[in-house]
């Protein structure tokens, strides 16, 4: 699942994935994606996050979404630098899997994503 309120980047990333054979479900609202898990969504396995979102910053998105689905693998996305040691500040009780630096490209995008998922 991409949360992304950037429509070009949302569909730019939807079809990064969708390429690889991923199944993608893209919200360009934070909020809608959280009820999407919320209605129980068997489907997600990975939410893919920008950090800065207008409604929900992509944090308590996670947050939510954990709290919800402690299983699911969690990508943020964001302009901004942050290393894994600041997230745990941040985030204590919610783990991060990765970081995705902007911009990126398709290949940064599919290796973070083949590397969380197959993370245990």
């Amino acid at each position: 699942m991409i949360a992304e309120d950037e429509p070009d980047l949302l569909a730019t990333t939807r079809m990064m994935l969708e390429k690889e054979s991923y199944k993608v479900h893209g919200f360009s609202n934070p909020i809608a994606a959280l009820s999407h898990v919320e209605d129980g969504c068997k489907d997600c396995k990975l939410v893919l996050s920008d950090i800065r979102m207008s409604g929900m910053s992509g944090f308590e998105l996670v947050r939510r979404v954990k709290e919800l689905r402690p299983e699911i693998k969690v990508i943020l996305m964001t302009a901004f630098k942050i290393d894994m040691k600041e997230a745990q500040i941040v985030l204590p009780s919610t783990k991060v899997d990765a970081f995705l630096n902007k911009p990126f490209r398709s290949k940064e995008l599919i290796e973070t994503v083949k590397q969380v998922c197959s993370a245990t």
